[in-house]
C-alpha cells in the first residue's frame, strides 16, 4: 500500500516539499513516515530530544529507514515532521497483475 499526500489547498512551496517526500519514499521508509505522521512531537524541543523521542517510538529498523529519508530530501527530523503531520493522505494499493 503506497500513500499520497493530499496537497490540494497547500502553498507551493510546502507541495514542493511533499512531492519530494513521495518520490524519495521507499516501502520501509513510508511506513516509518506514516508512523511519524501519528506521534505527537514536541518540535519546541532540542532537536537530541527530539530525536531520541522519536526513535524510541520508532525503534531502530524504521529509524534508519527514516534518516536515509531526511538524507535524500534534505530535510531534518523536525522539518520533516513539519511538513507532513497534519496534511491528509490518499492510501492507494499496488494494482493487481491481471493473468491472461
Amino acid at each position: 500500500m503506497r500513500f499520497h499526500f493530499k496537497l490540494d489547498g497547500l502553498d507551493h512551496q510546502h507541495r514542493e516539499t511533499l512531492l519530494s517526500i513521495e518520490s524519495a519514499m521507499t516501502g520501509r521508509s513510508s511506513t516509518a513516515l506514516f508512523d511519524l505522521k501519528a506521534l505527537d512531537v514536541f518540535t519546541n524541543r532540542p532537536p537530541e530530544k527530539t530525536n531520541e523521542f522519536v526513535s524510541g517510538k520508532l525503534g531502530t529498523f524504521l529509524m534508519k529507514s527514516l534518516e536515509a529519508l531526511m538524507v535524500a530530501t534534505g530535510l531534518d527530523l523536525i522539518a520533516l515532521y513539519g511538513a507532513v503531520k497534519g496534511v491528509p493522505v490518499i492510501l492507494k494499493a499496488r494494482p493487481i497483475a491481471v493473468q491472461l
